[in-house]
């Protein structure tokens, strides 16, 4: 994990790990990384024997969403289904399941404005 995190450092201001547990089958994550821009990602990421749930809620300062990540099964009809990803108000494929997916989507945006 800090692996990923120092990949991104140039636009991480801060992170907070609220929950790390971890067993042999399962494990439970949530975060919270605060880029340069003081929008931030807000992370819930857990497995468990049977499967991943995930959300990757990125807002703006003010707290408005930029877009979320998730694996909920309600888009059947999504390509990518369960995974997508919600930008104002539309519903898309995503391709980027992972944090180290997300953070490398949101390092070319937040590097396109620079």
């Amino acid at each position: 994990m800090k692996e990923i995190l120092d990949k991104y450092k140039d636009i991480i201001k801060k992170y907070e790990i609220l929950v790390w547990d971890s067993e042999p089958l399962a494990y439970r994550f949530k975060a919270i990384i605060t880029f340069m821009d003081d929008s931030r990602l807000l992370i819930k990421d857990y497995t468990f024997p049977h499967g991943r749930k995930y959300s990757f809620h990125w807002q703006d300062r003010n707290s408005h969403l930029i877009i979320r990540w998730d694996n909920a099964m309600h888009w059947k009809d999504i390509d990518t289904f369960p995974h997508h990803k919600h930008e104002k108000a539309s519903i898309s494929s995503s391709k980027e399941v992972t944090l180290e997916d997300i953070l490398n989507h949101i390092y070319e945006i937040l590097n396109d404005g620079h």
